[in-house]
């Protein structure tokens, strides 16, 4: 945890937010005194997925074209130059 003044925050506030995005907390000082905390906004928790119910899982594959590893490695070969 870092400390910085009043004045070190009127001052130097970019430093100090820079501290607290990094995901320090701050106390901030006045007379050596402490009269404020500033902390990193918590994260939300990311949501969970569920893949078995993504559309790309879900689709028919059955009447696919399977490319044989002669077919792919020419396609690469062909495309190789392009990008």
């Amino acid at each position: 945890m870092k400390t910085a003044t009043v004045r070190d925050l009127r001052n130097n506030y970019t430093s100090v937010l820079r501290w607290v995005s990094a995901g320090e907390e701050v106390l901030i000082t006045q007379r050596g005194v402490v009269i404020a905390r500033l902390s990193p906004e918590t994260a939300k928790k990311a949501n969970s997925v569920n893949w078995a119910s993504s559309p790309e899982v879900l689709r028919d594959r059955s009447r696919d074209v399977v490319l044989s590893a002669e077919q792919s490695a020419e396609i690469l070969t062909q495309a190789g130059g392009k990008w």
